[in-house]
């Protein structure tokens, strides 16, 4: 792993359950993208590595027969759970586990996401888990929601006013950024 940063358990503490309202929702038409891009039919299995709270798990498990949502944090997973249960969605396993503990024996999968998640982990190591664990056809795609638009100076001001120099994430701070460097 580059750097020195390492991971903290205590990081998202007590965010889960406000997670999915901070973090923008990915646009409904994303599924239906994937599905036909990727010819999916409801069979195959997904892997959401750094699911969260489910936010993409949930929308792409209509299109898998099953769909394991992977994370470290086993608050993010219980809400997940919740959502999918209060949204009828019944083919989904949530995993407790850091992603370079990956293969873990999960199998292999037809998709494999990292939805905004790919910076936290050591890359290499991730990656060629990943590899080893996609189906002959399958597929590996890194979803980021962003805009083009910059950041009003306003609102960077903000940011920087209320939340100071050092990024965050949840209860924790990561005074040396992600391992990659991103934040």
């Amino acid at each position: 792993m580059t750097g020195a940063w390492e991971w903290d358990p205590s990081l998202y503490s007590g965010s889960a359950r406000y997670y999915p309202r901070g973090r923008v929702a990915y646009p409904a038409e994303l599924a239906a993208a994937f599905a036909t891009e990727l010819g999916l039919d409801g069979t195959g299995r997904l892997l959401d590595i750094g699911c969260g709270p489910g936010s993409l798990t949930l929308p792409l498990a209509g299109s898998f027969e099953a769909a394991v949502g992977l994370d470290a944090d086993g608050d993010m997973l219980a809400e997940a759970a919740r959502l999918a249960a209060e949204a009828g969605i019944g083919n989904c396993r949530w995993v407790h586990r850091r992603a370079e503990e990956l293969p873990a024996g999960l199998g292999r999968f037809r998709l494999v996401t990292f939805a905004q998640s790919f910076h936290w982990f050591d890359r290499p190591r991730v990656a060629a888990a990943v590899r080893g664990m996609l189906a002959p056809d399958g597929v590996c795609a890194h979803v980021h929601a962003s805009t083009l638009e910059p950041v009003h100076p306003a609102i960077a001001e903000l940011v920087r006013e209320y939340l100071g120099p050092v990024r965050r994430a949840g209860q924790g701070c990561l005074p040396e950024g992600t391992a990659g460097g991103e934040a």
